[in-house]
């Protein structure tokens, strides 16, 4: 796959990842998050083992170790994730999270023992100012804060899986890699959601249909190709482009969950959204 194609695959596994918040914010109101998580990656790993049922009989030891170890830490993002999304808006939530961005050069600084450039650092100053504005639109809900700090949790979870996924893919079949990743979060989700008695399925129709979406737009595609487009890109490419998520998050929060924008929010918000524009700017520039 040549990087143009692999963009533009990332750029539609994030557009999908990015509906996920709202429907899974329109669930959280009945189901339990462990319960959600559970059904949805369980019956998602199902689908696309039948599916691609012929890479599933090839599997090799590389895919499944990857798989898994992916799903560990997916496991522990989602469930970040889903308890911070509980407790404050969706858009808002994304764009949280999504500051994975900026965290993964400073993890990359890190490894490599080499101090952060300084345009990176400046982004992240703007961005942590950004998510300042944001919480102070969240104080009002109950225990706000703590989904706040629930979602700055899942974002440094994110980065790490973004790092992961780029080494990981490089050696393995990046789909099956996909597939077992997915297998591995339901399973997790499941025994968890079992232990603390949290296990129950949807009542409504509507709520079944949600859970489909996940299944089939949000998961089936938006996770399992993941690896796949991440495979011929480097991850802070991969990361510059997850942008798009808070986008498509933020505005189907505004539109159908009628989430209210105050002059703080839009302030957040145009804070964050202009910093990780800054950012793609830069490695737009050094990548040409």
């Amino acid at each position: 796959m040549k990087p143009f194609s692999a963009r533009v695959l990332l750029a539609a596994v994030f557009i999908a990842r990015g509906t996920s918040f709202l429907f899974s914010k329109q669930l959280l109101t009945n189901l339990s998050p462990m319960s959600i998580l559970a059904v949805r990656f369980l019956l998602a790993f199902l689908v696309l083992a039948l599916i691609f049922n012929k890479k599933i009989r090839q599997l090799d030891h590389k895919s499944l170790k990857g798989g898994i170890i992916l799903g560990l830490l997916y496991t522990v993002c989602m469930i970040f994730e889903m308890y911070g999304l509980r407790l404050i808006d969706s858009g808002v939530s994304s764009l949280i999270e999504n500051m994975a961005i900026l965290f993964v050069p400073l993890y990359v600084a890190v490894l490599t023992k080499k101090f952060p450039k300084i345009k990176t650092i400046i982004c992240a100053l703007l961005a942590i100012i950004g998510v300042a504005f944001l919480s102070l639109t969240q104080f009002e809900k109950s225990n706000g804060a703590l989904g706040i700090v629930l979602m700055i949790c899942a974002a440094l979870t994110y980065a790490a899986c973004i790092l992961v996924t780029e080494k990981v893919s490089k050696d393995c079949d990046a789909l099956t890699v996909g597939i077992f990743q997915i297998g591995t979060m339901g399973f997790l989700s499941l025994i968890i959601a079992l232990i603390t008695k949290q296990m129950s399925l949807p009542h409504s129709q509507n709520e079944w249909i949600m859970l489909v979406f996940l299944v089939l737009i949000c998961t089936c595609f938006g996770f399992a190709f993941q690896p796949l487009g991440q495979k011929y890109l480097p991850a802070e490419n991969a990361a510059v482009l997850t942008v798009i998520n808070p986008l498509t998050a933020s505005i189907m929060g505004i539109i159908f969950a009628h989430e209210l924008l105050s002059p703080l929010k839009i302030a957040g918000y145009i804070i964050i959204l202009s910093t990780l524009y800054i950012y793609n700017s830069r490695l737009g520039e050094k990548n040409k």
